[in-house]
């Protein structure tokens, strides 16, 4: 069976726009569903207020928010990131004569870069208090690779969402 581009060629511009429309909503359903997990990490952070961790209290809020950063987190921003590059693609198919004002994708895009860029900062910042937390290196090591998938990740929604706001 030989790929061929007969489906996307059969599109309508109409279809093309409910398509971009769909997509756009539902990347910014993930995207507040993030922006969820954000928040209640955050509300768990500052509810600390004793430590059971050699660095204190402070140290213990950062390992809290930096779970933002792991991989089992972080893939529902890539859930977004895929709407938004997948709306670019079927946009950029539109004759531009035919294509509304669209601010929203773009906006979706820079919105979703931008937690992007701060789930790398988060990432750093936990992979930075890790050699303060531990006394298992084994634990240490968990830690570490799970922040760097966790930039991996982030790192891949970035580049996507960069990709779609340019279209």
């Amino acid at each position: 069976m030989e790929l061929d581009d007969t489906t996307t060629q059969n599109l309508s511009n109409p279809t093309r726009v409910r398509w971009v429309d769909a997509l756009t909503t539902a990347g910014w359903c993930m995207w507040l569903a993030y922006l969820g997990i954000i928040a209640i990490e955050l509300r768990r952070a500052f509810a600390i207020t004793t430590s059971s961790f050699e660095d204190g209290v402070w140290g213990q809020r950062v390992e809290t928010v930096s779970f933002v950063a792991i991989p089992q987190n972080s893939i529902v921003l890539v859930a977004a990131a895929l709407c938004v590059a997948i709306a670019g693609i079927v946009w950029s198919g539109i004759h531009p004569d035919d294509k509304p004002p669209r601010q929203s994708l773009q906006r979706l895009a820079t919105m979703v870069g931008g937690v992007a860029i701060v789930v790398i900062g988060v990432a750093l910042l936990g992979i930075g208090g890790i050699p303060f937390r531990y006394a298992d290196p084994l634990a240490d090591f968990g830690a570490l690779v799970g922040r760097i998938a966790g930039i991996a990740v982030a790192a891949a929604c970035l580049r996507l969402s960069r990709l779609a706001a340019d279209a």
